[in-house]
This record gives C-alpha cells, structure tokens and sequence, in this order.
C-alpha cells in the first residue's frame, strides 16, 4: 500500500514537471529586435535616427535591419549607416548611400538608391507632421525582390 502511494506521488510530480517544460518550450513570445551597431559614426548636432528591421514571414525573427541617419533641418534624403542581417553579418557605410524620403503619397516612403528597395513607414504620420515619440516603435514594411515584402517596424530617436 505504501508503494502505491509513493509511487502515484512520483508520476504526479513527473506529470507536473513535464507539463511545466512544455509549457515554457511552446509559449508564444515577441521576437528580440535586433541590437543597433555598437558604434557607428558619431552623429552631428541636430541629427535624427531611424532604425527599421523586418521579419521573417512568421514574424518571429529578425531578417534584416536598417539604421539610418537624417541630417537636421528639412530634407527629404536620409544617409544609411549600416544594414544587418539575419544571420548576424552586417555593412557599415563610411560613405552613406542617400535613401529618398517621400511624403507625397499615401504612406510615407523610403527607396534605396537604386530603387531596389522600398520601405514603407505606415505609423510614420509623416504627411501631417506628427511624429511618434521619441523611440517609439511604429508599423513598416519593406517591398524588395531581395528580401520580398516583409512586415517590420521603426522607430525613432533624436540626438
């Protein structure tokens, strides 16, 4: 009688072991954006950030990151400062290629120089002039034949 007991304590406390690790093995969680460069350049006075990345079709990691640099003042060019991919390689950019920045439309747009890429900025605002805050992350997407149409998000932030 007290072997069953014991026995029946042991396959309770083995079921509830089990369940806790499938638990923590299945759980759905959001994936960790992918780390800013350790030290690109040193930004001007005046110089705003934008920082994209984009993620695999299940949306659970990072595939590729943009970091971007846009002088002060009115300008409709941002200069890249490097790009990383999903397998943790990355470019750095001494000379920064000039992104065009479009408000005119319906969503606000980034294109590459060679119009290979388009990154739409969907919570930008950037047709009426709101932006988010400072380091607020925001909904993107990026349209290339390279990386297909991935879903994404940038954010902010001010020097």
């Amino acid at each position: 009688m007290r072997t069953r007991r014991i026995a029946g304590l042991a396959a309770a406390v083995t079921a509830m072991a089990l369940s806790a690790l499938i638990f923590a093995i299945t759980r759905e969680g959001k994936p960790p954006p992918i780390e800013a460069a350790t030290a690109p350049a040193p930004k001007p006075q005046g110089e705003s950030r934008l920082y994209c990345e984009f993620y695999n079709f299940a949306g659970r990691t990072p595939k590729v990151g943009f970091y971007f640099a846009k002088p002060a003042g009115e300008g409709a060019a941002y200069g890249q400062l490097f790009q990383r991919e999903a397998d943790g390689s990355q470019t750095l950019f001494d000379e920064r290629p000039i992104w065009t920045y479009d408000r005119s439309g319906e969503v606000p747009t980034l294109r590459a120089p060679d119009g290979a890429i388009q990154i739409n900025l969907y919570g930008d605002g950037g047709a009426n002039g709101h932006q988010p805050d400072a380091g607020g992350w925001f909904e993107a997407g990026l349209r290339s034949i390279q990386y297909l149409n991935l879903d994404g998000q940038c954010r902010r932030t001010e020097s």
